[in-house]
This record gives structure tokens, C-alpha cells and sequence, in this order.
């Protein structure tokens, strides 16, 4: 199946084309739920102000889209790309990982994916950001992990494995970690 994406701007970098790619050929949908708006009740005489009530409206669910998805990416990409260089950086100084080390960052790398989306994208929530982390990480591991891998390994380090890795690791912390930490 040949998914496309709309055009995007030649100087796009070249992973959030292939993340947009990734997302068309799998059907990800990634929404965002808008942030509430307050609106304040009117002021009333002789009413104190800790009656007066406000009035919160949510909006429901909405898509982002390709060319949004892109502007996005491209605020979280650089933060990312700096953390896990200097996750690099904290393993070996010189930058050179061996095949060991290369497996350690991958955990690291999904860490710093979670959290940097966690903080610089709080309106994608739930299944969307595990999405969209997913998808994220499938590209950075290629990036970073990827080259120090046998040769033979690399065409099956997927999107896909990475989701099924993902799964395993929340069910064993639902399972077993986090039963410890609410006894302690």
C-alpha cells in the first residue's frame, strides 16, 4: 500500500517526512483535545467575588493534521536531538557506541521521546501521544541505535516491534512494579 502525504516544504526535515509517512501507511490518527477556556462570570454588585461563578467550555477531540503534525515535529525534533546527544555523550565521550551501549540508549531514547512530547505537547493526550511517541521513536532509533546494530538486525527494528516492545514493558510495569511501589 502507497500512502501519500500533501506536499511539504523541500527544506521539511527529512524524518518528520518519514514519521508522516509512517503515520499514513499505518492509519495513525493523532488528536489533540484544546486546552479549556474559563470565562468568568460577570461581576455582580454586592456579590463577593468567591460566589461568582465561572464557566469552563471544552471542546471536543480534533485531528491534527499532516501540515500541523509537521510544525510540530519540528519544535520537538531539536530538544530531542540534544537530549539524547548528551545521553550519547554521558555513555561515550568520543560519540562511538559500542553494539551494548547501543541497546542501553533505546530505553533512554524512548525516556526523552516520552517526556520531551509530555512537556512541549500537553494537548496530545492518551492513545494519541503513545502514538505518536511510537512513531517518533521508530525514527530516532533508526537514527541513533540503528547504526550500531548488526546488519543482519536492522530491517527488523520496525515501528511495529517497537509498539509490541512498548507493550510488553507497560505490562510487566503494571504487573510487577507497580504493585511494589504501592506496598512500599
Amino acid at each position: 500500500m502507497t500512502a501519500s502525504i500533501p506536499s511539504l516544504p523541500v527544506n521539511i526535515d527529512p524524518r518528520i517526512a518519514e514519521i508522516l509517512r509512517r503515520r499514513a501507511e499505518q492509519g495513525v490518527t493523532i488528536t489533540r483535545t484544546p486546552t479549556p477556556t474559563t470565562i468568568p462570570a460577570p461581576r455582580v454588585p454586592d456579590v463577593p467575588v468567591e460566589v461568582a461563578r465561572t464557566t469552563t467550555t471544552t471542546q471536543p477531540e480534533a485531528p491534527v493534521g499532516d501540515a500541523e503534525l509537521a510544525d510540530l515535529l519540528g519544535q520537538v525534533l531539536p530538544r530531542i536531538d540534544a537530549l539524547v546527544r548528551r545521553a550519547i555523550t554521558d555513555l561515550r565521550s568520543d560519540g562511538r557506541l559500542t553494539l551494548v551501549e547501543a541497546l542501553a540508549l533505546a530505553p533512554e531514547v524512548r525516556l526523552i521521546v516520552s517526556q520531551v512530547i509530555g512537556e512541549l505537547l500537553p494537548e496530545i493526550k492518551g492513545t494519541s501521544a503513545r502514538e505518536l511517541v511510537i512513531l517518533v521513536l521508530s525514527v530516532l532509533v533508526q537514527q541513533y541505535v540503528s547504526p550500531y546494530l548488526p546488519a543482519l538486525l536492522r530491517p527488523y527494528l520496525t515501528a511495529q516491534l517497537l509498539r509490541t516492545l512498548i507493550a510488553g514493558l507497560e505490562t510487566a510495569y503494571q504487573r510487577w512494579v507497580k504493585p511494589r511501589l504501592t506496598r512500599a
